[in-house]
């Protein structure tokens, strides 16, 4: 639980088939908790998104009996940008991946903060 490396995009549904795949993955990895990127203003503020993401992450740790921790996802998508590009991936390759990369950042974001080096 040091490094966070990238595993794959689940694209939500519905609470029931997120929580299916997500079970599957669960069992397959032996995860130990989840944790959900919490999109908050520049402010620090909580709005819409972020309530939807709390949402998602009650009905989630309902569905599978794991704890679930909310992290700040902030710039993670224009970090993750920032590197896809500088490696020299193509538009349609960067679109790909951005996404997969961002949930990582945010995930060793969050590794790095419980950790002590």
């Amino acid at each position: 639980q040091r490094i966070a490396s990238p595993l794959e995009i689940v694209r939500r549904e519905d609470c029931a088939g997120d929580a299916a795949v997500l079970r599957v993955i669960i069992d397959d990895y032996r995860v130990a908790g989840l944790v959900v990127g919490l999109p908050l203003h520049m402010s620090g503020d909580e709005g819409g998104k972020a309530r939807e993401a709390r949402v998602f992450g009650l009905a989630i740790a309902t569905a599978t009996g794991l704890g679930v921790q909310f992290h700040d996802e902030r710039f993670t998508t224009s970090i993750a940008e920032d590197h896809l590009r500088a490696a020299g991936l193509s538009r349609y390759k960067r679109r790909q991946r951005r996404d997969k990369i961002a949930a990582q950042l945010m995930l060793q974001s969050f590794l790095d903060s419980r950790h002590c080096y």
